[in-house]
């Protein structure tokens, strides 16, 4: 269990390093600002508190400011633009109203930052709006197996210090509704 967090931890902070680059490039001297949402309609994984407390220690060692919230009625933006970046805490199913679906794309379409972990590629399947930011969604998961992981690109900062391929027992997604680029 210590290994899956560890882990995760290695992943979230993956996620948040563009973020954090682009602040300290732009000079900008006020500390990065995350919310995580974390609101579910159908499935809640045990392991939405632990991504939370996660992501609140490594704003904690890295100087960045974390809210989280399951409240959707923060989808306005005056709020949203407090923060650098939203981390979607596997949301599942349709946890925006039409209202909070404009103001999110006007946050991002103004540049702020969009993080989905796990989950939350099992969200909003009437929005074709969000398959296009997430990329596909989820379509099912067979029970947990070990899959060999092979890199493909050795170099990008967030894959040049992993291995060229590991053996790994997981949750592995299969998606559908994948958007071509």
């Amino acid at each position: 269990m210590r290994e899956l967090k560890l882990n995760t931890k290695r992943i979230l902070l993956i996620a948040l390093i563009p973020f954090l680059f682009v602040r300290v490039a732009n000079s900008q001297s006020d500390p990065m600002s995350v919310l995580v949402f974390s609101k579910t309609a159908g499935y809640r994984h045990e392991s939405i508190e632990t991504g939370i407390a996660t992501i609140t220690k490594m704003g904690t060692k890295y100087d960045f400011d974390v809210d989280a919230t399951e409240d959707a009625s923060m989808f306005k933006r005056d709020i949203l633009s407090k923060y650098d970046v939203i981390i979607f805490m596997s949301t599942t199913r349709d946890v925006l109203d039409d209202g909070q679906q404009d103001e999110f794309i006007a946050y991002i379409q103004s540049g702020g930052g969009y993080v989905g972990v796990h989950a939350a590629a099992d969200t909003e399947y009437e929005w074709p709006w969000y398959n296009q930011l997430v990329g596909a969604w989820f379509k099912s998961h067979p029970k947990q197996q070990e899959a060999v992981v092979q890199r493909v690109n050795s170099t990008h900062v967030s894959t040049k210090m992993l291995p060229d391929s590991w053996t790994r027992r997981d949750e592995w997604y299969n998606y559908k509704g994948f958007i071509r680029l």
